[in-house]
C-alpha cells in the first residue's frame, strides 16, 4: 500500500517538538516495517546542502518542497506560509501514484478540488481552530482571521475527505456538532513506542543531579508546547500552591513556544527558579531519562483530548495529574482528573499523592499507567490504520494492494 503523509515540520529533520510531528513519524515508521510504501512531503529545511529532494530514513520516503522551513512561528502570517505549501504539495501530488494521502490540518485542501483523486483521510485530532482556547479566545479582526484562515479550510477538508479519524468516541459530538457525517468517522488513536520505551527503563540515565534536585525530593515533569492551550501558566500555579504544602516538590518542564519568556519571568517572580528547571529541545534519545528521573506527570491541557505526551508518561510509570482525559487516566487508579483550569485541584492532586505516604501508591498507580497505556503501542494503532485504509481503497474501486515502489 502506497500512503503520502503531508508535514508542514518533522521530527527527524526539522527537529519540531511537537505531538503531530511525533505522531506522524512513528505512525509512518510503523508502516514502513511492514512492508507499506509510506511518504512525507515536507518543507525545504534551512540547509540548502540538506534539500537534496528525497531522502529516506527508517524506511519512510522524505521529500522536500518550498516554501523553506523558518523555524518560528511567522504569527499572524503563517496560514498563508501554509498555503504556499498546501499549493506546491497539490502540484507535486499530481505526479505521484498512491493509494491514499493522510492528512491533518488543511494540508489536503487544493487537493480535494480536485474531481479525479485518491481517498483522503482527514485527522481530526483536537479541532483546535473550533475548539482551542487561543483560536475561540481571538476578538475583531484576529477572530476574522481563524475563521476565514483557519476554520474555513479546515471545515472544507472534513467536509471533503473520504474518512476523518477520531481518537476515541468522545470526540463524535465535537465532530458532528460541525455539520459533518458521522458516517465518515473511523478510530484511530494516538499511539506511542510503548515496546521501545520499556526498553530505555533498564538503562536510563538518572537525570536529577545535573538538575540541581536528590533523591529525596518529589519531582514532577511537565512535557508540552509552552502555549495558552497546553495549560501551562496553570501548572506553575499549582507548584506555587503545592510547594507550600510540600517543601521537597521540585519541577521540570520540557517544551518550546510562545510563552517561554511569559514562564521564565513568572518562574522568577515567584522565587522559584532553583524548583523549577525549563528545558527545550531534548533530543529524543534522552527525552525519557527525564520521565525515569520523576515521580509524577502533570497535564493541564484545556481541551479534553488525547495528549501523547500522558500516553508517555503513562508508558514510563508515572501517575497522572491531569485537567481531563479519562479515556486515558482513571480517576483514582492511575491518577487523578481535577477539572479544566484548575490550578488549586492540580496542586491538590499532587498533594494527595504526596500524603499517600513512602511513595508506595505513587509506585502502585504508576504501574497501572503503564498496563493501561500497552493498548497504544503502534503495533495495535496502525492495525487499526489497516483496516481504515483498505476499506476506502475497496470503496474506490481499487483493491487491498501489496507494497509496491513510489
Amino acid at each position: 500500500m502506497r500512503i503520502i503523509i503531508p508535514r508542514m515540520e518533522t521530527t527527524h529533520f526539522h527537529l519540531a517538538y511537537d505531538g503531530g510531528c511525533k505522531y506522524m513519524q512513528q505512525f509512518s515508521e510503523e508502516l514502513a516495517r511492514r512492508g507499506h510504501e509510506v511518504e512525507i512531503v515536507t518543507t525545504l529545511l534551512r540547509d540548502k546542502t540538506k534539500n537534496k529532494g528525497s531522502r529516506y530514513l527508517n524506511g519512510v520516503l522524505h521529500t522536500f518542497l518550498p516554501p523553506k522551513y523558518t523555524g518560528r512561528k511567522l504569527i499572524p502570517f503563517n496560514m498563508f506560509y501554509k498555503f504556499r505549501f498546501i499549493h506546491t504539495l497539490n502540484k507535486y501530488l499530481k505526479h505521484r501514484n498512491f493509494d491514499i494521502l493522510h492528512s491533518c490540518e488543511s494540508f489536503a485542501h487544493s487537493y480535494l478540488h480536485k474531481k479525479e483523486r485518491n481517498p483522503v483521510i482527514m485527522q481530526s485530532w483536537a479541532l483546535e481552530p473550533f475548539y482551542g482556547d487561543e483560536c475561540k479566545s481571538q476578538k475583531g479582526l484576529k477572530a476574522l482571521y481563524v475563521k476565514l484562515f483557519l476554520q474555513k479550510p479546515w471545515l472544507y477538508c472534513l467536509k471533503n475527505s473520504e474518512c476523518i479519524t477520531a481518537d476515541k468516541p468522545f470526540q463524535v459530538p465535537l465532530i458532528t456538532s460541525l455539520g459533518l457525517d458521522k458516517k465518515k468517522i473511523s478510530f484511530i488513536p494516538n499511539g506511542i513506542a510503548w515496546k521501545e520505551i520499556q526498553k530505555k527503563k533498564k538503562h536510563f540515565k538518572n537525570r536529577r543531579k545535573e538538575l540541581g534536585f536528590n533523591k529525596k525530593d518529589l519531582v514532577i515533569l511537565s512535557v508540552c508546547q509552552m502555549v495558552i492551550d497546553k495549560g501551562v501558566l496553570e501548572i506553575v500555579d499549582a507548584f506555587n500552591l503545592a510547594k507550600k504544602t510540600i517543601p521537597t516538590l521540585k519541577m521540570v518542564m520540557i517544551g518550546k513556544g510562545i510563552l517561554e519568556e511569559t514562564l521564565k519571568t513568572k518562574i522568577k517572580d515567584l522565587k522559584l527558579e532553583k524548583d523549577i528547571k525549563m528545558l527545550k529541545d531534548i533530543d529524543e534519545e534522552i527525552l525519557f531519562d527525564y520521565h525515569f528521573s520523576s515521580d509524577i506527570f502533570v497535564n493541564a491541557v484545556r481541551t479534553n483530548n488525547f495528549m501523547l505526551s500522558i500516553q508517555e508518561g503513562m508508558a514510563c510509570g508515572l501517575p497522572i495529574i491531569s485537567s481531563a482525559q479519562p479515556f486515558l487516566i482513571k480517576d483514582g487508579v492511575n491518577g487523578y482528573i481535577v477539572g479544566i483550569n484548575s490550578p488549586q485541584g492540580l496542586a491538590e492532586g499532587i498533594i494527595k499523592l504526596y500524603n499517600s505516604g513512602n511513595y508506595e501508591k505513587i509506585k502502585k498507580m504508576g504501574k497501572e499507567s503503564t498496563k493501561l497505556s500497552e493498548e497504544y503501542d503502534w503495533s495495535h494503532v496502525v492495525d487499526s490504520a489497516e483496516v481504515v485504509y483498505n476499506k476506502l481503497i475497496k470503496k474506490s474501486g481499487g483493491e487491498e494492494s501489496e507494497s509496491r515502489r513510489f
